[in-house]
Formats: C-alpha cells, sequence, structure tokens
C-alpha cells in the first residue's frame, strides 16, 4: 500500500449555504485568518468560480496572514483558490485569478522566501485536456510572472474537482490518465496528487442517494488507482450541513465519518460555522483531525457492478420527478437571499449547471437499466440554480429533494436486482440513509407543497414517502412551526412561480423574511 502523505484536514471554504449571514468580499480576507485562528482550518480557498471575487483577494489573504499571525502561509495554512473554468466561465477570467496567484506568491517569496499558494482548483472537470489545459496555462503564466518579476517559483498543481456522477463513476480513469499526460506531455512526474470530489453539484443533477453513492465509488477507486501507480492521491470532499449535500455537522460526525471512510481533506462551509450553536464548528475540526484519512471501504468488482446499476435506478426516478417542476424551482430559488457576491446565472460572464452526459454511464449498466436512465435524462436545458439555493427552494415548499425519486427507485432496486441487492444497499452501500430522511421528514408537507405540483407528481411524491416510510419505519411529522411558516410563506411563492405576477416590494420583503425563518430552523439556506 502507498505510503500516505499528510494532507490538510478541513478546508474552509466561501460557499453561500448559510442563512444568518451575508459576506462581503471585502470581509473574506477577515473570514481567512479567522477560519484558521477561531476554528483550527488548516486551508482556505478563495473561490472565482461564479463569483465576483476581486483578483487580489489571494494576495491580500496571503498578506494578512504574514503581517497579523504567526502562521506561515503555503506551510502552516495552505491557501488553495478556485479559479473559473475556462469552458464554463471564460479562459480570461481564468488567466486572470492565475496570475493573482503569482501575485501573492511573490508577496510570500519576498517577505519570507516561501511560495504560499502550490495548488488550484480547477471545478467541474470533465476531462483530462480540461485538466492539462489549465495545467499549462498555470505555467505559462508563472514563466510570465518569472520573467518579468525575476523570482523562482514552482507553476501551482491543478486540483480536479469531479462533481458529476458519470464522471465520480470514471474518476480512476480520468485521474489516472491525468498523471500520465503530466508525465508524457508536461514532461513532470507528481511526487502526490490531490483529488476534489463534489457532492453538491452530483446531488443536484442525479439525486442524494446517486451522488452518495457515486462518491463513495470514486473514493474506493482513487484508493485502488493509488495503489496501483505508487503516487500518493489526497482526496478533497465537498459538502454542506443539508443531508443532500453531505450532511457534515456535528450531530452526524458519527455517520458522516463512517460513510465516508478515506478521504483525507473536507470543506467546512458557511452554515456549520455561523448557522449552528455556538463551539460546533470548532469541534467538527477536532473531530476530523482524528478521523479522516482512515482506509476506505474497498469494493469488489460485484459490488462496483451493482453500485452503477443502483445509481442508475435512483438517478433515473429523481430525473424523472425532478424535470415536471424545474421552472419552479427556478422561481423560489430566486427568492433565496444572496449570501456572497455572486456572477448572475447565464450571460458572457455568469454560467448555468445543466444536466451531465450520462451517455458512458448507460453503457456501463444492465442494457434495460441503461436505456430507462438515457430516457429520464431531458434532452434540452433545465438551467438549473446553483446546488445550495436549489435545496433551499425545494425545502422552502415543502418537499426535502432527499425524498424525490427515493422511495421508488428502492423499490426499483428491488425489482430489477433483487432482495439481495436492496439489502446490500441499506446495510452495506448506505447505512445512514434512514437517518438521513429522518432529518429531511422533519421539513416535509407534501399538502402544502401540492400547490406547487401536478396532480399526478403530487400523486408519485405521496407514493414516495408512504415507500420511505414503511421501509425505514419512520414516524416523524413536519415540525409545526416549520409547517406554519410552509403555510405562511405559500401563497406568496406561488405569485412567484406565476410569470405574470408582480409583488409589491413589502410583501417580497415579508415573504423573505419567512424563507429566512425557515432556513434558521434547519440551520442552513441550502
Amino acid at each position: 500500500m502507498t505510503e500516505k502523505k499528510m494532507y490538510p484536514k478541513v478546508m474552509c471554504t466561501q460557499h453561500p449555504d448559510s442563512i444568518s449571514r451575508y459576506i462581503s468580499t471585502q470581509e473574506e480576507t477577515y473570514e481567512a485568518v479567522e477560519a484558521a485562528m477561531k476554528y483550527g482550518c488548516d486551508e482556505y480557498m478563495p473561490d472565482y468560480e461564479g463569483k465576483t471575487t476581486p483578483y487580489h483577494q489571494s494576495a491580500q489573504i496571503v498578506s494578512r496572514f504574514i503581517e497579523e499571525t504567526d502562521l506561515t502561509p503555503g506551510k502552516d495554512i495552505f491557501i488553495t483558490p478556485r479559479v473559473p473554468s475556462a469552458v464554463h466561465e471564460n479562459l480570461f477570467r481564468q488567466l486572470m485569478v492565475m496570475m493573482a496567484t503569482a501575485e501573492a506568491n511573490y508577496i510570500s517569496h519576498k517577505q519570507l522566501g516561501i511560495q504560499a499558494i502550490d495548488e488550484v482548483v480547477h471545478p467541474m472537470t470533465s476531462s483530462v485536456l480540461q485538466i492539462i489545459d489549465s495545467q499549462q496555462h498555470m505555467i505559462d503564466v508563472n514563466e510570465l510572472a518569472k520573467k518579468e518579476f525575476r523570482f523562482e517559483m514552482e507553476a501551482p498543481r491543478i486540483i480536479p474537482l469531479i462533481e458529476e456522477v458519470p464522471k465520480l463513476l470514471n474518476a480512476k480513469e480520468i485521474i489516472g490518465s491525468t498523471i500520465n499526460a503530466y508525465q508524457e506531455q508536461l514532461n513532470q512526474t507528481p511526487e502526490k496528487y490531490r483529488v476534489f470530489l463534489g457532492k453538491s453539484d452530483s446531488a443536484l443533477t442525479f439525486g442524494h442517494v446517486a451522488s452518495t453513492l457515486s462518491c463513495k465509488y470514486a473514493i474506493s477507486e482513487l484508493h485502488e488507482l493509488e495503489d496501483g501507480i505508487g503516487i500518493p492521491i489526497g482526496i478533497i470532499f465537498g459538502t454542506g450541513a443539508l443531508p443532500f449535500r453531505g450532511h457534515m455537522t456535528l450531530e452526524n460526525k458519527d455517520n458522516f465519518f463512517m460513510e465516508y471512510k478515506g478521504i483525507d481533506t473536507v470543506t467546512l462551509q458557511s452554515a456549520l460555522r455561523f448557522d449552528h450553536e455556538k463551539g460546533n464548528a470548532e469541534e467538527f475540526v477536532r473531530c476530523a483531525k482524528d478521523e479522516l484519512s482512515k482506509s476506505p471501504d474497498r469494493l469488489s468488482a460485484r459490488e462496483k457492478e451493482e453500485l452503477v446499476n443502483i445509481i442508475a435506478i435512483f438517478g433515473a426516478s429523481y430525473n424523472r420527478a425532478i424535470q415536471q417542476f424545474s421552472s419552479t424551482i427556478n422561481s423560489i430559488a430566486d427568492f433565496l437571499p444572496q449570501q456572497r457576491d455572486r456572477l448572475m446565472r447565464e450571460g458572457s460572464t455568469g454560467y448555468a449547471r445543466d444536466l451531465p452526459d450520462a451517455t458512458s454511464m448507460c453503457r456501463l449498466c444492465r442494457s434495460d437499466i441503461g436505456n430507462e436512465l438515457h430516457a429520464s435524462m431531458s434532452c434540452g436545458s433545465m438551467n438549473l440554480p446553483r446546488a445550495i439555493k436549489f435545496t433551499g427552494a425545494l425545502y422552502s415548499i415543502g418537499i426535502p429533494p432527499e425524498i424525490i425519486g427515493t422511495g421508488s427507485a428502492i423499490e426499483g432496486v428491488r425489482e430489477k436486482l433483487g432482495d439481495n441487492v436492496c439489502e446490500r444497499l441499506l446495510t452495506r452501500y448506505f447505512p445512514s440513509l434512514r437517518s438521513d430522511l429522518i432529518f429531511a421528514f422533519e421539513y416535509l408537507d407534501t399538502n402544502t407543497a401540492s400547490r406547487f405540483l401536478s396532480d399526478s407528481l403530487h400523486e408519485s411524491i405521496r407514493k414516495e414517502v408512504d415507500i420511505l416510510r414503511d421501509i425505514f419505519d419512520i414516524e416523524t411529522q413536519c415540525e409545526p412551526s416549520y409547517r406554519m411558516l410552509l403555510e405562511m410563506a405559500n401563497p406568496h411563492l406561488l405569485c412567484a412561480a406565476d410569470n405574470g405576477c408582480i409583488m409589491d416590494a413589502d410583501l417580497l420583503q415579508l415573504t423573505r423574511s419567512i424563507l429566512v425563518k425557515m432556513g434558521k430552523m434547519r440551520k442552513s439556506l441550502g
């Protein structure tokens, strides 16, 4: 087995999932210092993906650590920017952020003789070509900076962020081919290599269960790759507080560390820091430093085959439901507060989430299961909102997304793959699913939600709920005060979903205040 290198354990991020705190880009440099000094994080991610983050923020953060703390950037605290995607945003923004990274390294080299930034994150990675092209851009920018400023530094390495289910299932091939490309095209052999796996966006397009299983599949596969090539692979796991986005909370820590054994770094997002009880985030960070980098659950060839088919069944069930009211979700998502300075969803400086191409995944499945998955995927663009607002929108109408498609998919697994496979799903592959569902049921109210749904979709979701109550013996009902807020918000959100409805400023403010109260009850925007 490959000897493990030490990696940062907790990466503080700028995800806007806090319901109680808006944080401006000006405040984020202070947030970075607080992440290390108050919460004990050993990594911070300045985020330029879909955000209006100033290009010089990374340099400001490095300067602040040098001037105000005893921590040395690049040694005691790691600064790891997430650059924009040249494909989904534009190349100009990516190059500007890379040049800002060079500026940060110039500052740290000049003052401390050390390179502050060794790695940058590349979002929405779908191919080896994207990684190598971005790495070459980083090398070119690095060479320009060395020429103009006359100092020596290594080009920061690209960390690919894989956040689509089909790509998670292909993570071993993508990363193995990437490391080969480093050797053959860039004449580099990495001493170690980090990979970022995303829970939220894979859930957005395939549902909660398919996303969870795909991440666990990728973790197992990357450890196999590590053993095969002899290069340590560090796994960063991007996860939020609500179950749909990973269920990383202090209350759920035992389930979280059990489910995701084998990861090396977790993301500490905004909700756990600002919406949960005081001290919870610090305690979770201490637990993470003890629990991470443990040996993963290794999957056999038979188990991998089962998992791919299970994931396809859940993905098809989820997509059949979600496409029926995607426009409603978008309308309600726009009502939720903007807690960081984001780019607009569409246009030359923005981007939108869309469904992934599942063709390669369909070929891995049993033919009948693959055909059902292919048929469930939309032919056109759904223009989905970001995962946090997507999650928040569904909770705001009384349909937690963890429930969508889940009951019928479990029945589908039993019918298509047999009782034994279904039993392994619930006891081996995803043993904490019941805990996730019990949490979601506290915010479930199908009667209030029914006004946003067609009669047929409302009936199918009621059936999902009945199936889940029966399988998992769940008696949990919607928290009464949350139900009251759902009923108060309902008529206003129905107006928002009507394109012809115009809401005056006072009513808009009232509606948003109700949504914020609901978010505070579930301790996260989304």
